[in-house]
């Protein structure tokens, strides 16, 4: 059976186009940016990402129109010295010599896997995989779309946790930028009501998702902003561990 980590390698690999197992540790290397990732999710071509990986490698994916400059920068650099923001003030110039790229620097996200099995976590509401027919019964402000209506709800990998007859607790299972390994990867889209929030409820809803997830042969992913420390705390609760760190460019 394929581990977790080496499913992960194979993923962003794939949406790098740099194979990350054979970079040697301290190694950084420029590639191309995969069109049907960026394409597909409306970022055109124009994106620089770049991940600092766990057992620190460097990638970075780019424009092609801007692949020599920016390997020009990047090279006989450290993986610390590519994720820092000189690197990022650098790449950014180069970027803006593109039609329509402003070359701002964006901001950073952390990527976690959970590499086991989970222990189920008890709350008390009721936890269980939304249908389209639940409809949208939510408790208060929403700021994410229902997961009852998510393509997912229909393939049961959509949890709620439900207080009565409101929903307090939602998760989502988002399709993979790299189509041909959904059958292999699941990240989630979490939400908890607002009034709800540190309340234990969002670690038990996304303990029942991953469940389900391994249950059905795939390694989960959690993304959040590296500024998000209670997304970032949840993840590392129910045992998620980090993978990667990007920062971005547009």
């Amino acid at each position: 059976m394929i581990d977790a980590k080496t499913i992960l390698d194979r993923f962003y690999s794939l949406r790098l186009g740099v194979c990350l197992p054979d970079l040697k540790p301290g190694q950084v290397a420029v590639a191309t940016c995969d069109r049907r990732t960026y394409a597909g999710l409306g970022y055109g071509f124009v994106r620089l990402l770049w991940v600092f990986h766990f057992r620190d490698h460097a990638a970075v994916s780019i424009h092609p129109a801007a692949l020599a400059e920016v390997s020009r920068l990047a090279w006989r650099r450290t993986p610390d010295e590519v994720i820092a923001d000189e690197f990022v003030a650098a790449t950014a110039k180069a970027l803006a010599i593109l039609p329509g790229v402003s070359g701002d620097a964006g901001g950073g996200s952390v990527i976690f896997y959970h590499p086991g099995d989970v222990e189920p976590v008890t709350c008390d509401g009721e936890v269980r995989a939304l249908t389209p027919a639940d409809g949208d019964r939510w408790a208060g402000t929403r700021v994410y779309a229902g997961a009852a209506d998510h393509p997912s709800a229909e393939r049961g990998e959509a949890f709620g946790i439900s207080l009565g007859a409101r929903v307090i607790a939602e998760v989502i299972t988002h399709e993979p930028s790299v189509a041909e390994m959904a059958h292999l990867i699941a990240e989630d889209g979490i939400e908890v009501a607002e009034a709800y929030q540190r309340r234990g409820y969002g670690k038990a809803v996304l303990a029942a998702w991953t469940r389900e997830m391994q249950a059905k042969g795939r390694v989960c992913v959690h993304s959040t902003s590296s500024d998000n420390v209670a997304s970032i705390a949840l993840a590392k609760s129910v045992g998620y561990l980090e993978y990667a760190r990007t920062r971005v460019v547009t």
